[in-house]
């Protein structure tokens, strides 16, 4: 992918079979409800903005920005994985994150908090990224501190991106949630006595983008993820519950998760955590606290794949130098991690019965 920025037609709307994939798609979901036990989720898996946002959008963003600012790569990935395993269905959110974030608590004002967002960011010191934690529904720069959307000057022009948030968040991340809603409730229903597992798929990478387009700025080694992907189970790093807060997928489930997935990517425990460093956001909050009742084989988990691994060597090289360009995703590459990835939920499956 090079030159322009992603961007989708203005007024879009998305439906259930625009946003959901699944192995005989052909069939409708109805029909192949029964056999799903495992529902991903991609709440950052777009970089693509409504192109009602571009007089917003800061004129500095280049496509590899954009493409950063996003956890794309879980796109295609969701997809070819859910094409290889008849248990797995697939949810995409549509629009990227900077439209409001899906993976973070639904704000009661969230145009109150991107003036908040803005109020910080002019309040940083110089060289410094303010923290934007409770306020980041709709996120306004990269985690590199690039600006991505213009602050408006006016109140006329808060007015302008007021409305034309709200219409976009309704045809975007409000139209995936509710799709979401959807595909686990049908799920549960032609499933009562069975385990669901909803995974929320994510991917970056261990360095940040410099200036000059150059992702190559180590993050801190208390933010490296490891060699293939961290587990979230919002526990501690064997699983278990911290203190009084519950995990979203039981401890000896969530290693059995890890575990299947160690075998069939043929990699090392090591690389491989748990809740090192992330230990899962809203969406692995919220599905773990509505499926855990069910018993201690349904639950959520937040898998995050260190981006090295899902682009091919050469991708991540180039991704390296300086440059405004994107690659584009390596389908083969990504197609033997999906069926690696159905192998795995074949032996987690076994390993709970």
């Amino acid at each position: 992918m090079t030159g322009d920025l992603l961007r989708h037609e203005p007024g879009r709307t998305f439906g259930f079979t625009d946003l959901v994939t699944w192995h005989d798609k052909p069939r409708p979901f109805t029909d192949v409800a029964a056999s799903i036990d495992t529902v991903i989720l991609g709440p950052h898996a777009s970089a693509t903005f409504p192109a009602e946002l571009a007089p917003f959008i800061d004129p500095s963003l280049d496509l590899r920005r954009q493409c950063d600012f996003s956890d794309c790569l879980t796109s295609p990935l969701g997809r070819l994985w859910a094409r290889a395993d008849p248990s797995v269905v697939f949810v995409e959110n549509p629009f990227s994150r900077l439209v409001s974030d899906p993976n973070r608590p639904p704000p009661d004002d969230p145009i109150a908090g991107l003036r908040q967002c803005f109020e910080r960011i002019a309040q940083a010191e110089a060289g410094t990224l303010p923290s934007l934690a409770g306020v980041d529904a709709i996120r306004p720069i990269t985690f590199s501190g690039a600006p991505v959307l213009r602050e408006p000057r006016s109140e006329q022009q808060w007015t302008e991106l007021t409305d034309i948030l709200r219409d976009c968040i309704a045809r975007g991340p409000a139209a995936y949630a509710a799709i979401t809603a959807e595909v686990i409730d049908q799920a549960l229903a032609a499933r009562p006595s069975r385990p669901v597992l909803v995974i929320s798929l994510h991917d970056t990478m261990n360095a940040l983008m410099r200036p000059d387009g150059a992702i190559a700025d180590m993050r801190s080694p208390s933010d490296l993820l490891p060699t293939w992907v961290n587990f979230g189970n919002r526990g501690d790093t064997t699983g278990n519950p911290t203190g009084d807060m519950p995990v979203s997928l039981a401890a000896p489930q969530a290693n059995r998760l890890l575990r299947s997935w160690q075998t069939a990517l043929r990699a090392n425990l090591a690389d491989f955590t748990l809740n090192r460093p992330y230990k899962g956001a809203y969406e692995t909050q919220l599905w773990g606290e509505r499926l855990t009742p069910r018993g201690a084989r349904s639950g959520a988990i937040q898998v995050e794949f260190r981006r090295e691994a899902l682009l091919t060597p050469e991708a991540a090289a180039h991704l390296a130098e300086p440059g405004s360009d994107w690659p584009a995703p390596d389908m083969f590459h990504l197609g033997r991690i999906a069926v690696a990835l159905a192998t795995a939920g074949g032996a987690y499956r076994a390993s709970l019965d």
